[in-house]
């Protein structure tokens, strides 16, 4: 009969008081001299339903003058999420929030104890045949692209900051500057904001921006012209390595010297001009008037953010599953416990 024993003479074991002293190898499951029973299983599958039985065959052995008493399956219990949502009210900006988690639900538990009797004597080591339940509770959950909002759902799913932060960074992306100023012009086009929240930023900011809340009027009031139509002028300065424009009506307004260029005709709160960097027209939001258009877009719903109109759905997705990391143990009439090492994790499904 195989033996799994450790003896460790007096000459060792003072050498390795010191390269122990911070680390035993051993842990709490055995001690230095001990004989354990050795312990090894075979796990017929490594995805299970949840609610259902996981099966198994384990073999083990001990010293002829040991007796086996029992042996258990013990498990931890591991989740995994999965949740994102993704920006549609935006083109130019593509933007995905994911968030993903793996965390331990329920710490190192025993799923099944068997008695000693149930194995069987093959001539060389016990087998026993036999399996461990799972919990139904543990099955697999997915959302994904519900054509009905559900807040309820996503609050139990989502971080409770993941909604803010998504609003506030597409908020941000669009306003700090005029790289995304196409997917601003079409947020302001096709959102439907309530007339009231115009004249509230109007009354707040003093500015004269057209309430009209119709899509079509929105759209000619966002506008460059298609030609070249010179509206005013402008030339740069820079002071302490930082570009200022300055708008002029006449060129003959510039100071000597002074590269000067068109500006085009355009909404009020657009600065359309000629650029040699780009060798053509380029277009921005004027500064004193990004905080209006951030203050208006931030009043957007998340829900309005991530909805396809396309398709009819929210663009969210979460997952969540459970997985097992089981191991098998056989303990003697002393206490003493052997435990397999060949362990494979189950996934829950």
């Amino acid at each position: 009969m195989k033996l799994y024993q450790i003896i460790g003479s007096v000459a060792l074991l003072l050498a390795g008081v010191t390269s122990c002293a911070n680390h035993d190898p051993f842990g709490d499951r055995m001690d230095i001299g001990q004989i354990l029973p050795t312990v090894y299983w075979e796990q017929n599958s490594t995805v299970v339903k949840a609610g259902t039985y996981a099966t198994f065959k384990g073999q083990y052995y001990t010293s002829a003058d040991h007796q086996i008493d029992r042996s258990e399956v013990w498990a931890l219990t591991k989740r995994e999420q999965s949740a994102q949502a993704t920006c549609k009210l935006t083109s130019s900006l593509s933007y995905t929030k994911i968030f993903t988690l793996t965390d331990t639900v329920r710490q190192t538990s025993i799923m099944g104890s068997y008695a000693h009797s149930k194995a069987e004597w093959d001539g060389y080591e016990y087998t026993l045949t036999d399996s461990f339940p799972t919990s139904r509770t543990l099955g697999p959950v997915s959302w994904t692209e519900p054509a009905e909002w559900d807040q309820e759902k996503f609050d139990s799913y989502y971080p409770a900051t993941f909604q803010q932060e998504f609003v506030d960074y597409v908020v941000n992306a669009l306003t700090k500057d005029s790289t995304y100023i196409a997917d601003l012009r079409r947020v302001y086009i096709n959102y439907d904001f309530p007339k009231s929240i115009f004249e509230q930023l109007n009354a707040k900011y003093n500015l004269d921006i057209p309430t009209d809340t119709a899509t079509a009027d929105k759209s000619d009031r966002w506008f460059v012209t298609e030609t070249d139509e010179v509206d005013h002028y402008y030339y740069t300065t820079v002071v302490d390595g930082v570009t200022i424009i300055h708008e002029i009506q006449n060129e003959s307004d510039a100071p000597s010297g002074a590269n000067v260029y068109p500006v085009y005709k355009s909404s009020p709160w657009l600065l359309c001009r000629y650029s040699d960097d780009t060798g053509g027209k380029i277009t921005s939001v004027r500064p004193e008037y990004m905080p209006y258009w951030k203050d208006l877009i931030s009043t957007i719903p998340f829900t309005a953010w991530i909805y396809n109109t396309a398709d009819k759905v929210y663009a969210v997705e979460y997952s969540r599953t459970y997985f097992l990391e089981p191991e098998f143990r056989v303990i003697d009439e002393k206490g003493k416990v052997g435990v397999t090492t060949d362990n494979k994790e189950i996934t829950l499904n």
